[in-house]
């Protein structure tokens, strides 16, 4: 290992999974600080988002659960969902979870966006057992009369090594019409809350953002008092400004809302589609179909997790209770047991990662004093 270039040794541990590399810090002095760089890091993440992209989940993230009624968070590694049917899997319980009242919104890079019942949020790494509790919004306006609701999204800005946390507020009263909209924006490297330009249409999911191409994402409706969707709307969080994505035509006319590039078909179906060009509209392509008629629960209740191209599989989670492998060329589905799980629950994928959040936090600090310092120099001069 001694007459290894450090180059080559790096590009050697990018390609372990995470879980090892927290226990190989312990090494020496050497293989810690390689593996703690924050550009190892970087390298790292970016790795293991490849081997996704190449439909391997294998070894790069866990399904974090969470209990509907004890509040509690379970984390079932992907290796452990491919076992045969004579199988039970066991869910291990994260007792070093940061909040008991906090629901999973979303996910970027293994870092998790939690939000507490006091409206309150919070960033955490479940495999570091890191996290950082945001400073509380302040200068968003009381909820005034009418139908109120609000979303929020995490993701990462690649050019800054930030990760940004947006929260849009909206009321609508349907007696004159009239939509309020406010979005905030916090940066984890600012620790900080600013406002930006209010969201254009009416958001018609309760549900997080969803992070793709350097943007979050909605599905919107230009016309608020109809359930009809017709596009989607992307914040892109380097120039936080808003672009337009429009749902594939055979689904904008639909009363149901689309989630996500997935979507319920009627009450029979579950269609979820895949935009092969981004922002291009005739890319949109049906990737797969789950019918009733595959007797693999209701599809209403059905939410897609992963999908193996390589297999032709896709991980489904079943009336927040089960999950279920569903072979796409076969039609059979596989259930999947889970002993000591929550009796109901929510899923949340999330890669599992190095990123240190006080580092973060920490070199944005920095940046802002030198940033300062530069600032009082010109001023004197």
């Amino acid at each position: 290992m001694l007459d290894m270039p450090s180059e080559v040794f790096r590009e050697i541990l990018s390609r372990v999974p995470a879980e090892p590399l927290l226990r190989f810090r312990s090494v020496s002095k050497s293989w810690r600080k390689t593996i703690d760089d924050p550009i190892f890091i970087r390298l790292h993440v970016d790795r293991q988002l490849l081997k996704i992209q190449h439909s391997s989940i294998d070894g790069v993230g866990h399904l974090i659960l969470r209990g509907d009624f004890d509040t509690r968070f379970y984390s079932l590694s992907f290796e452990s969902l491919h076992c045969d049917g004579d199988t039970t899997v066991k869910p291990s319980l994260l007792n070093h979870n940061p909040s008991c009242e906090g629901s999973p919104v979303g996910s970027c890079n293994g870092v998790m966006l939690i939000s507490e019942s006091k409206g309150n949020n919070l960033l955490w790494n479940p495999l570091t057992r890191e996290f950082h509790r945001l400073p509380p919004l302040k200068g968003m306006s009381k909820k005034s009369r009418g139908l109120y609701h609000s979303v929020s999204g995490l993701g990462y800005v690649s050019a800054t090594n930030d990760y940004k946390v947006v929260k849009i507020a909206q009321v609508f009263d349907p007696r004159d019409r009239s939509l309020k909209s406010e979005t905030f924006v916090y940066s984890l490297k600012l620790d900080s809350w600013r406002r930006i330009k209010d969201f254009p249409f009416r958001i018609s999911r309760l549900r997080g953002g969803i992070f793709l191409k350097g943007a979050l994402h909605w599905i919107s409706s230009t016309m608020p008092l109809k359930s009809m969707n017709d596009l989607i709307i992307g914040l892109d969080l380097e120039t936080e400004d808003y672009c337009l994505l429009p749902l594939p035509t055979e689904i904008s006319r639909l009363e149901k809302p689309p989630e996500a590039f997935s979507c319920y078909y009627q009450i029979e179906r579950l269609d979820v589609w895949l935009m092969k060009d981004y922002g291009v509209k005739c890319s949109w392509i049906r990737l797969f179909s789950v019918s009733a008629q595959d007797n693999i629960g209701a599809v209403e209740t059905l939410r897609p997790i992963a999908y193996l191209k390589c297999k032709e599989e896709v991980l489904l989670q079943h009336d927040k209770k089960e999950f279920v492998w569903f072979n796409l060329e076969t039609k059979l589905g596989q259930k999947i047991r889970i002993d000591g799980r929550p009796t109901t629950f929510s899923s949340q994928f999330c890669l599992a990662s190095l990123v240190r959040l006080r580092d973060i936090v920490v070199d944005g600090e920095s940046n802002n004093a030198k940033r300062l310092a530069r600032d009082k120099m010109n001023s004197a001069n």
